[in-house]
């Protein structure tokens, strides 16, 4: 087994076709198809289905799949320990953040790695927190800034950066714009706008408006924070954020949701045992 092997696979799994992962590791596509081919034979199990025209896992891939990501790890420490020991930082280092993140000290963070370790190949992707999570877990990703509910992850690592009530946005005029406070039961009975499943603030309103009983579908599912701030100052609708959010802008009221459900927690999520690259982020962002 070679360890370039296990690069291609990877590339592969991450990608979705053959095609995106030799442009990803510079190689022909019939090269890496060819050490795939060959990773099986040794494995004596198939990897990937090839049927279609997107590659996907097989069963035996799926559960590979973390064991060749800690085998690549691995070695990709090996060196980075090699080049701390020079003095350097080298290696790779993927972050996922929330879409549409506003938050300085991340990208500072980023700027100032990138300018004290160029050697480090550092690449940012956007996702939903449930996604983002998951991704560190599995380790396609180092560490990721992004939102849960109740409580962070029990088997990765995290540092709160913000853990705010969720409140309503609505439009000036609108009569819950004088409220001090909106009951959860109330928020059954209006037009709801909405980040999709899976990002903090949705978790957490599906976590409110089930201890009512029931399930609310929102009307408006929009992908940004900004989006939810244009269709409530514009009377479209009830927006749902947390209230960090809502109090940089003007166009809307924001009122907090009277429910201990009603609270969503942004942060920093890594595995336990993060890499050389993944530890000098760390340091710049949560000491």
């Amino acid at each position: 087994m070679e360890l370039h092997q296990l690069h291609y696979f990877l590339a592969i799994v991450d990608s979705g076709t053959f095609t995106a992962a030799a442009e990803a590791v510079h190689v022909s596509q019939s090269g890496v198809s060819t050490q795939v081919r060959k990773l099986e034979r040794e494995l004596g199990v198939e990897l990937l289905e090839r049927s279609s025209r997107r590659v996907r896992l097989t069963a035996e891939g799926e559960r590979l799949v973390p064991y060749a990501r800690a085998a690549v790890a691995a070695v990709d420490e090996v060196r980075a320990a090699a080049l701390d020991l020079r003095g350097l930082v080298s290696g790779t280092l993927r972050v996922g953040a929330v879409t549409g993140l506003a938050w300085p000290p991340l990208f500072d963070a980023l700027a100032g790695m990138h300018a004290e370790h160029p050697g480090i190949d550092i690449r940012l992707q956007e996702g939903m927190s449930r996604e983002l999570i998951e991704r560190v877990r599995e380790g396609s990703l180092d560490l990721a800034v992004a939102a849960w509910t109740d409580a962070a992850p029990d088997d990765l690592r995290a540092s709160t950066v913000v853990d705010e009530t969720l409140a309503v946005l609505v439009a000036p005029r609108h009569p819950w714009a004088s409220r001090s406070r909106i009951h959860p039961a109330e928020l059954t009975r209006v037009d709801l706008i909405s980040l999709p499943p899976g990002t903090g603030a949705r978790d957490a309103l599906d976590a409110v408006i089930a201890r009512e009983g029931t399930r609310v579908l929102p009307r408006w599912e929009v992908a940004t924070p900004a989006y939810i701030e244009v269709l409530a100052a514009r009377g479209l609708g009830v927006g749902v954020l947390n209230i960090v959010n809502a109090r940089q802008w003007t166009t809307v009221k924001a009122v907090p949701i009277a429910s201990p459900a009603a609270r969503s927690a942004l942060g920093v999520i890594w595995r336990p045992a993060p890499t050389h690259a993944a530890r000098a982020l760390l340091d710049r962002l949560v000491g």
